[in-house]
């Protein structure tokens, strides 16, 4: 989803980010297929973004970002090929730190199986939790986007989006799947369209 640019953004955290993001998708109506679709697409750029200051900034989670590339450059063909999908040029976000200096890092101990074990409240950690829960949210709207699509190609644009956003959800865990195949195996055998044949308003 990298490589446009949309109009500039007022600079906010990775986590306000994806606050905000989680918040739409929550109140999206599924029945409403073209704003579940461009609340999808934003949530997948949102990811991409914070996952982007993610990389850059801790060395551990590096690999994870890097692994979630092919998923984003399959949701920028896939998604695209909705007729519902409103013209859009990629999401870019202004994002300014992990987390905002007034953040309190909640414990996340009761997700941990091995008492002994100290949760991880550092900001990085924060991040990578609240991508995981971006991408459940997405997994929750878009399958039922999907059932209440009419067109068949807004249809597999859900239900591509809704094994993509199950692709994003493994790659921050570091669980092997098909992204270790690339950018191909997630697209498949389906070729880009020209950028002059995508819906302009």
């Amino acid at each position: 989803m990298t490589g446009l640019e949309a109009g500039a953004r007022p600079q906010r955290s990775a986590l306000e980010l994806i606050a905000v993001c989680v918040a739409r998708l929550r109140i999206t109506d599924p029945a409403d297929t073209r704003a579940s679709l461009l609340a999808a697409w934003h949530g997948f750029g949102t990811a991409e973004a914070a996952g982007r200051m993610l990389r850059d900034d801790n060395d551990e989670y590096a690999e994870l970002a890097r692994n979630a590339t092919p998923v984003f450059e399959a949701v920028a063909v896939l998604m695209r090929r909705a007729p519902s999908m409103p013209y859009t040029d990629f999401v870019v976000e202004n994002v300014s730190g992990l987390i905002p200096e007034s953040h309190r890092p909640t414990d996340d101990s009761d997700q941990i199986d091995d008492p002994d074990m100290v949760a991880d409240l550092s900001a990085a950690s924060q991040v990578r939790r609240a991508i995981l829960t971006l991408a459940l949210e997405l997994n929750t709207l878009l399958p039922e986007a999907a059932e209440n699509a009419a067109a068949p190609e807004d249809r597999v644009a859900c239900e591509h989006g809704t094994r993509l956003a199950y692709e994003l959800s493994n790659c921050w865990e570091g669980k092997p799947s098909s992204y270790l195949n690339g950018r191909r195996d997630l697209i498949g055998d389906h070729k880009t369209p020209p950028l002059a044949a995508t819906k302009q308003v």
